[in-house]
């Protein structure tokens, strides 16, 4: 009967997929929403059970129940360590080194090297943070260097590239060519950041399914299917093996090996595949933004680019093309970053059609640096045509300048109408037609939220804080670097200050600057709102952590802060 059930089912990866990622959600916010956990997972058992029947709903369970032994598995490490660990990041407040599969935080003075691996003893502190796969941060008491191995030689290899480069063509090039190539961005330009954020291309500075696709298509060529996709494996872990690569890697040698062994491919499955595959050994990877974004876009493009191709059919074939994957790897991407980044580029369709043919060329020319890096003359040659390409490629950015839009800002607001837009019109088309009235209720709702009858503190991850309460909305910061103009824009502040003491918000409240955190004062209570991330001991006040935690604002009733993630 169960594998009659199985059998039934169309796509059922899909709803395995669906077991493991729900598991390692509800894991994941299970110490701070405890109910909204269980929620989840019984919301999701009640769809299957009803459609698909309790043979394969225990199916479905077991998987359920291994993805929470896999979370279980990442999060448990051992009091004391003696082990080896590579480092895989350094920036300016943390080293992350990963630890037998599993990220740690080092809290070590010595000068340690990205990409090599050290011996250590060390204390573990558990400070697992579940939201960035963080299993804890090691008191180190000991370490010396490792040897070498295969990964450690490719992140030597990469910055060897980059120093050459840097001789042949100066830093900025040399940042530019590295980020396209090897998605490397930590030695790009801001200003070259900023334009490739303006024209909406900035995943072309990580290594994403453009890139795997544009080297696949490359090395098959000379080289064909087979030679092609393993090659183009040993690129995928040569630029750091991110979501996007590994999904588009993973969705392509699904592709390729069903033509290979002659089986029918369903492209909702390969996508299914590859994030089941990530999820068994990053289980934290469906709480982060590189992974939603990646595969937002990706089902877009498998649910709408035929559809969208089809309504463009008087363009020419390669304009047609390349415009209807841009606009539908937007359409679940808008919603995302309205909420997440509270902007988006207007210019991403002038950026798409006009800058990405150089990019793929970048791409090429870039990686053929690599086996070209043995013979100066050659690596020389391969460095001129790519300085070529990037001085035509600034001065069309010099000329398009001219005719580019602002960015678009928004928030959560125009991300909830967007998609209520989106849910009327498949109903609609479906033929039900009393859903033309939705976009109108999601206006009053949103008109309503704006007004805010309660009292209410949204927190950004700037570090800011907008205050709420019938009508009015005000923006605060003590932070000088912060962009309040652009921050105001986004959340549809009526008034903004930066505050260097204190302020009074109706005489209902006031914030007093303790720092990087504020003091909140009411009528009869006082909080901490933890703005730092920094462990504060402030034995007198109840504290509303921020930075670090999963809430983003308060609302107050009667001295009483009631916390939501919103």
């Amino acid at each position: 009967m169960l594998l009659k059930k199985f059998e039934e089912v169309n796509n059922p990866i899909i709803y395995i997929f669906g077991a493991i990622a729900i598991s390692c959600i509800c894991y994941g916010i299970y110490m701070d929403f405890r109910g909204l956990s269980i929620f989840i997972g019984a919301l999701f058992f009640v769809y299957i059970l009803s459609y698909f029947g309790i043979e394969f709903c225990i199916f479905i369970l077991l998987f359920f129940i291994t993805g929470l032994y896999i979370n279980t598995s990442y999060y448990k490490i051992s009091d004391n360590i003696e082990s080896i660990v590579r480092i895989v990041e350094i920036n300016n407040y943390e080293t992350i080194g990963k630890v037998n599969g599993k990220n740690i935080i080092l809290d070590c003075k010595n000068n340690l090297i990205e990409g090599k691996r050290y011996n250590i003893k060390a204390k573990m502190i558990d400070e697992s943070d579940r939201y960035s796969g963080i299993v804890g941060r090691a008191e180190v008491y000991e370490i010396y260097e490792n040897d070498d191995d295969f990964i450690s030689g490719l992140y030597k290899f990469k910055k060897n590239i980059f120093e050459r480069l840097k001789e042949n063509l100066g830093i900025r090039r040399a940042g530019l060519i590295t980020s396209i190539a090897f998605g490397d961005s930590k030695n790009i330009d801001y200003e070259d950041k900023d334009d490739m954020k303006n024209y909406g291309i900035i995943h072309s500075v990580c290594v994403s399914g453009l890139h795997v696709a544009v080297v696949y298509g490359f090395l098959r060529y000379f080289l064909g299917n087979k030679i092609g996709l393993i090659l183009c494996g040993v690129y995928v872990v040569f630029t750091g093996g991110n979501y996007s690569s590994i999904r588009a890697f993973v969705m392509l040698s699904t592709v390729e090996g069903s033509k290979i062994f002659k089986r029918n491919n369903n492209s909702l499955s390969a996508l299914s595949l590859s994030a089941l595959i990530l999820l068994i050994f990053k289980p934290y990877g469906i709480m982060e933004i590189s992974f939603h974004l990646s595969y937002l876009a990706t089902l877009g493009i498998i649910l709408l680019n035929q559809k969208i191709n089809y309504k463009l059919y008087k363009l020419p074939e390669k304009i047609r093309e390349s415009l209807s994957v841009t606009l539908s790897a937007q359409v679940f991407i808008f919603p995302y970053m309205m909420i997440v980044f509270k902007d988006f580029s207007l210019n991403f369709i002038l950026g798409n059609l006009m800058f990405i043919p150089f990019v793929n060329i970048l791409v090429i020319l870039g990686n053929m640096l690599i086996p070209s890096y043995k013979f100066s003359w050659l690596f020389d040659f391969f460095s001129y045509l790519c300085l070529n390409i990037i001085r035509f490629f600034d001065a069309l950015i010099n000329k398009i300048d001219l005719y580019s839009m602002p960015m678009f800002y928004g928030n959560e607001y125009v991300a909830f109408f967007y998609l209520w837009l989106l849910i009327s019109l498949y109903f609609i088309k479906k033929g039900y037609k009393k859903f033309i009235y939705l976009p109108a209720i999601s206006i009053i709702v949103i008109a309503i939220s704006m007004y805010s009858p309660i009292m209410n503190i949204r927190y950004y991850r700037e570090g800011a804080l907008l205050i709420c309460h019938k009508g009015d909305r005000v923006l605060v910061s003590s932070k000088k670097e912060i962009d309040m103009e652009r921050l105001s824009k986004a959340s549809n502040a009526s008034e903004s200050y930066r505050i260097e003491k204190n302020m009074h918000f109706k005489d209902k409240l006031s914030l007093k600057v303790m720092k990087s955190d504020y003091l909140l004062k009411l009528k009869d209570k006082e909080f901490i709102l933890n703005m730092s991330g920094k462990e504060i001991y402030y034995n007198d006040y109840d504290i509303i952590s921020f930075k670090d935690g999963p809430v983003n604002k308060v609302f107050i009733v009667d001295d009483k802060l009631i916390e939501v993630c919103s």
